[in-house]
């Protein structure tokens, strides 16, 4: 009998301790997500190819069945389109499994107007996602708010 104890007990703590380590290759798998999509934004180069480029890499990181992918997409593209953007974000909290996560980003934009000496905004928002496995890939079914992308006025 205290054998069946000593092996049953020895099983739930490898599971607890495989169940910690699964969420921390979760969180990993995820911030790279995140900081992939945050540096799509920031790359630069040929300016054409760059911005297809960064648009297309910023937007992998979605699935094709989120809610407004299609306003995100015009609102990043024309983004990339009218300014030179700089990103960075920081997780403030994180919940969930290796399936399924919610994230909110403190994430910092800078858009620098194209123009020389062109004008500079700074917006610092709050960003909430929910991430899902799909396949074994993770992708944002959801992002909150997508007006956050959307072209600066960068008028004088």
């Amino acid at each position: 009998m205290r054998a069946i104890v000593r092996k049953t007990a020895r099983s739930a703590a490898l599971l607890c301790i495989a169940a910690v380590f699964a969420g921390a290759d979760a969180h990993d798998d995820v911030m790279e997500v995140i900081t992939s999509m945050a540096g799509a934004l920031s790359e630069t180069g040929d300016r054409a190819v760059a911005r297809t480029a960064n648009v297309s890499k910023f937007m992998s990181a979605f699935s094709k069945d989120m809610p407004d992918r299609d306003t995100l997409e015009n609102n990043v593209t024309a983004l990339a389109n009218s300014a030179d953007v700089s990103s960075s974000i920081e997780p403030l909290t994180e919940d969930g499994d290796d399936q399924a996560r919610k994230i909110d980003l403190d994430w910092l934009l800078e858009i620098r107007s194209l123009e020389q000496d062109g004008p500079l905004v700074r917006r610092r928002e709050v960003v909430h996602c929910e991430l899902r496995k799909e396949k074994k890939q993770w992708k944002i079914v959801a992002l909150k708010p997508i007006d956050f992308f959307a072209p600066a006025n960068l008028g004088k």
